[in-house]
């Protein structure tokens, strides 16, 4: 596949800037790839196979980011990733996770406490609530997924802060560090400003004393080292695991090979030409194909299933560190069709990398799983926000879990290690 009608026989640099010129023409024509995402997987291409040199091919790059923002903005955008290194991270904990649906009212509203999350430094407090009828709040759409946005409250009729207490008297100030509102509904994560006891039965928010399960033993967890392969072969892996297909577009995997054919970095009679589109394809259509190699036929098993398991389980355990990444899973939610990670990483770039566009690098984690049935699964960013140093959402399998696994390994996988995190699924799916 020819990437972006560049022609053949061009040198590697007028390749990526003919690239450029190509987006830069097409802007507004409703091109199915995010505009500068091409440029950006052919300068990884050409990276991975030692043809440009990064800094080259990143400052050709910046040249045609700028080039877009003058003709859209006026110079005044930029690209986030064009103007700041990666953040300093920190070192996250989790000492217990209790996931639950407890109700009470308060404030002429009903609320409920949806997970607390007791870590060294704080105490995290997920809360949910109905204002009453003919109480409206100014709509920010569908409430989904949880905005990690510094500062902001729940809304008009939502709290600002809470007054937390727990049973050894520890008395608590949590602050709204994320909501959602929409109409007389919001949701809001509230942060203590000291810990609370992990062991506590109860917890008393602004006098209501809500009893929690008791506490559970926490998962193994440990990090191991990962076999480092070809860079090429690691680039065109990244690029498959990088691409949720659900969202269509062009394929990237394509638009790579394609500019190393052109330029004849790459031989069409490569071993590696056949196998990138072999897996490629697999995960793309679901299906698995002869001699499709491991992770991906485990990968591709349960892609067309809808068995999974209906229900949510507390994880509460922390990972430090894999490849400089700090890593908290917070909780497992399970549907027929697909299960998600609530998750935090420090520092946040994993989860902030959410659009397609002129990023030079992918994401530096990849959010595999693997049971106890031999099925592999591997998730996408799925939502969430927050800063550099510290950022909170989801990730989103493309598979449901196996109904009749019994354990999952959570692998958070860099490019030389990887964290596991073995979680029992006991309970997932029983009626409550």
């Amino acid at each position: 596949m020819r990437c972006c009608g560049v022609s053949k026989n061009a040198d590697p640099e007028t390749y990526l800037r003919l690239s450029g010129e190509r987006i830069l023409l097409a802007q507004g024509r409703g091109n199915n790839m995010a505009e500068g995402s091409a440029m950006a997987i052919i300068g990884r291409a050409f990276i991975a196979a030692g043809a440009l040199d990064p800094k080259q091919s990143q400052s050709i790059l910046e040249e045609y980011s700028l080039a877009m923002a003058l003709r859209l903005h006026g110079g005044r955008m930029r690209m986030r990733h064009m103007a700041a290194g990666q953040a300093q991270g920190t070192r996250l904990t989790a000492l217990r996770a209790v996931v639950c649906a407890l109700s009470f009212d308060a404030s002429d509203e009903h609320r409920t406490l949806d997970r607390v999350l007791f870590a060294e430094e704080a105490t995290h407090l997920d809360l949910s609530g109905i204002g009453p009828p003919g109480q409206a709040s100014r709509s920010m759409g569908p409430v989904r997924h949880m905005r990690m946005m510094r500062g902001m409250g729940p809304g008009p009729f939502g709290a600002q802060t809470l007054v937390v207490v727990d049973d050894e008297g520890t008395t608590a100030t949590a602050h709204a560090h994320g909501a959602h509102s929409s109409d007389r509904s919001w949701q809001a994560t509230f942060v203590t400003d000291v810990p609370l006891n992990p062991d506590t039965r109860w917890i008393e928010i602004d006098s209501h004393r809500l009893g929690l399960p008791p506490r559970t033993p926490p998962p193994e967890v440990y990090v191991e080292s990962v076999e480092e392969i070809d860079p090429l072969r690691a680039m065109f892996y990244k690029e498959i695991l990088g691409s949720d297909r659900r969202l269509g577009g062009d394929d990237p995997t394509e638009v790579a090979l394609g500019a190393l054919l052109d330029t004849g970095v790459l031989a069409a009679d490569d071993s590696l030409v056949t196998d990138v589109r072999r897996i490629a394809g697999a995960v793309a259509g679901g299906v698995s194909v002869p001699d499709l190699p491991e992770p991906w036929a485990s990968l591709v098993r349960r892609f067309s299933k809808s068995d999974g398991p209906t229900g949510r389980i507390p994880i509460g355990a922390a990972i430090n560190s894999v490849d400089g990444y700090s890593v908290r899973f917070d909780a497992l939610t399970s549907e027929p069709t697909s299960f998600s990670l609530s998750l935090a990483v420090s520092p946040g770039d994993p989860l902030l990398r959410h659009f397609p566009g002129f990023e030079l690098e992918r994401s530096a984690l990849d959010w595999w799983a693997e049971d106890d049935r031999m099925n592999s699964y591997v998730a996408f960013n799925g939502g969430g926000g927050g800063s550099g140093e510290i950022a909170q959402g989801e990730v989103h399998s493309l598979a449901p879990l196996d109904p009749q696994a019994t354990f999952l390994r959570l692998l958070p996988t860099g490019p030389t290690q990887r964290g596991v995190v073995t979680i029992s699924l006991a309970g997932l799916g029983d009626p409550s």
